[in-house]
């Protein structure tokens, strides 16, 4: 009985922990730190900054990304909204604040995983 009460704890703990990773894509976007994003990444993903656009491997963004944050140091990221579809698939946007100015940020999440990743110039 008590390894049935484990299993079960562990279970649901596996299942509700994973739940909601929004919060750590955005503490990883406020640190510009790559290796933190990288971690959600899927195998590949469709990724834009600024004005270059592909669909790359995990290794291959994360090099995009550690690029765009060691030439535009990273002063703040707000999450301007955070949405869920169907509590398959997550989309956050928002804006960072960078030395050399402000970019819109759109991060797409399905099954737990950055599918989509974009960073365009901020025209306002």
């Amino acid at each position: 009985m008590k390894l049935l009460i484990s299993f079960f704890y562990l279970v649901s703990g596996l299942f509700f922990s994973g739940a909601d990773i929004s919060d750590d894509i955005v503490a990883a976007m406020k640190q510009g730190k790559s290796t933190e994003l990288v971690k959600f990444f899927d195998d590949k993903v469709s990724i834009k900054i600024i004005n270059q656009e592909d669909v790359l491997s995990k290794s291959q963004a994360e090099a995009n990304v550690k690029f765009f944050f060691d030439k535009h140091a990273v002063k703040n990221f707000s999450s301007v909204h955070v949405s869920s579809v169907n509590n398959s698939s997550q989309y956050i946007t928002g804006s960072l604040e960078t030395a050399n100015g402000r970019f819109r940020v759109s991060i797409l999440i399905r099954r737990n995983l950055i599918s989509q990743f974009r960073i365009e110039t901020d025209n306002d």
